[in-house]
């Protein structure tokens, strides 16, 4: 996270953002594939929900600062990946 009160605002709302979309990324699969469907149900909204409240906070970052929230989504992105890539694999909902 960065200092500056309006980058700082970005950072947060973007990570808030490639955390929701994550966890949708997770939850669709359950959603998708589980027996009872009562569960499939719950995950499908859940999932929605989440992907939801990450566009949400994109958009929030965009009317904060729309050029640097596009460049610094791109930059918080590929750390994003880079530090995935060395953790063990695990199920893990936030």
């Amino acid at each position: 996270m960065r200092h500056p009160r309006t980058e700082r605002l970005v950072d947060r709302l973007l990570v808030s953002a490639l955390i929701e979309m994550r966890s949708r990324e997770r939850l669709a699969p359950l959603a998708q594939h589980l027996p009872d469907p009562e569960l499939r149900a719950m995950y499908g909204r859940m999932a929605a929900a989440e992907a939801g409240h990450g566009e949400l906070f994109c958009k929030l970052a965009l009317k904060v600062a729309r050029e640097e929230a596009t460049r610094r989504f791109a930059e918080l992105a590929a750390e994003e990946a880079r530090l995935v890539r060395t953790m063990p694999v695990r199920a893990a909902i936030h």
